[in-house]
């Protein structure tokens, strides 16, 4: 249910028809992958999960560390992941480049699995795991839900073998998936909603940060989907002698003030969400400079429509990623405040 920039991958959000086995060519070309099956919540790895691909008839099991690796055709791959007490995860990838991919899986928890003819849906976001609320979930049958805070839509009192569910968000690509439903107990499942076409980097030896990684930051940058990224020396350098100076050199960006305050609009003078390290800016105190540059790693600015989802915005967003929490100190408080 996530990824891992490892690799160059490409999620995507494929129906069953587009996602119809495979025939190995002759001169297809190979692609080792690598895949890790980790739990959403602790991010160990999961041993023992069962992963199937689509056109494949070889089932393929994670190790102690959580990880199975096999050689596939260059190609588009929908991808099953099983493990007892977690929810099944279908998502999708585009195989291009020899690499990794990472699953997250969330555990089932007190869910009771012993209702008959229900169906049970959680949505999440593919890279980052988070759940998602309010995607649209339906069957083909017509029937239609809007998943709840925790990610889960539920479907009673279904009859056949199987349902087709269909997930749609704004910002994400539309999943449609078969579900083979369980005749005497309840079926879970879980789909993982891609943003967009997901490109990772190709192989390559970089530290990075861990809570950047679980944000999805590195994801999101590797698929180029910022409008802007401020690394932390153009930060320094430009922020003098507030950090809103530091904007200021951006064409589509309006920087205003307001006696303390500050506020950045987008082009047409809408005004853009600021979120420090996945909270809104309110949340932690502090106004826009009150957040010292120096005390950034870095941030992501982005234009309406290509607004994450979890940070749904229609004038834009401008996400900071504070150096504390960048370097793995959790605890602390992030950014300064000057005064």
């Amino acid at each position: 249910m996530g990824a891992l920039p490892a690799c160059l991958l490409v999620a995507v959000a494929a129906s069953a028809t587009a996602l119809a086995a495979q025939e190995r060519e002759p001169d297809t070309e190979m692609v080792r992958v690598t895949v890790h099956v980790r739990d959403a919540d602790t991010d160990f790895g999961l041993m023992g999960a069962l992963i199937e691909l689509s056109g494949h008839s070889r089932r393929y099991v994670t190790a102690m560390n959580g990880v199975a690796s096999f050689d596939v055709p260059m190609g588009d791959y929908s991808v099953t992941a099983h493990k007892g007490g977690y929810a099944t995860l279908r998502a999708g990838f585009r195989a291009t480049r020899a690499g990794h991919v990472t699953l997250l899986m969330h555990a089932l928890g007190e869910v009771d699995t012993d209702v008959p003819g229900r169906l049970l849906v959680r949505v999440a976001e593919f890279g980052s795991g988070r759940l998602i609320e309010g995607a649209a979930v339906s069957l083909s049958q017509g029937r239609g839900r809007l998943t709840d805070g925790q990610g889960w839509v539920e479907f009673a009192d279904l009859d056949g073998p199987a349902a087709e569910v269909t997930v749609q968000m704004f910002g994400y690509e539309t999943r449609t998936e078969p579900v083979a439903l369980h005749e005497r107990r309840t079926t879970v499942v879980e789909v993982a909603m891609a943003i967009d076409a997901v490109v990772l980097a190709p192989i390559e030896v970089r530290a990075g940060s861990r809570f950047l990684e679980k944000h999805g930051v590195y994801w999101r940058i590797d698929r180029g989907w910022p409008k802007d990224v401020l690394g932390r020396k153009e930060l320094v350098e430009r922020g003098e002698p507030y950090l809103s100076d530091a904007f200021r050199h951006l064409s589509w960006v309006r920087v205003e003030t307001f006696g303390h305050y500050v506020f950045l609009k987008n082009f047409t003078g809408c005004l853009m969400s600021v979120y420090l390290d996945g909270w809104p800016l309110g949340f932690w105190g502090l106004t826009f400079d009150d957040v010292a540059p120096e005390q950034l790693e870095l941030v992501e600015l982005y234009q309406a429509p290509k607004v994450p989802g979890r940070f749904g915005s229609g004038c834009g967003v401008v996400l900071l990623w504070s150096r504390m929490r960048a370097r793995g100190d959790g605890a602390a408080r992030p950014g300064s405040v000057r005064r």
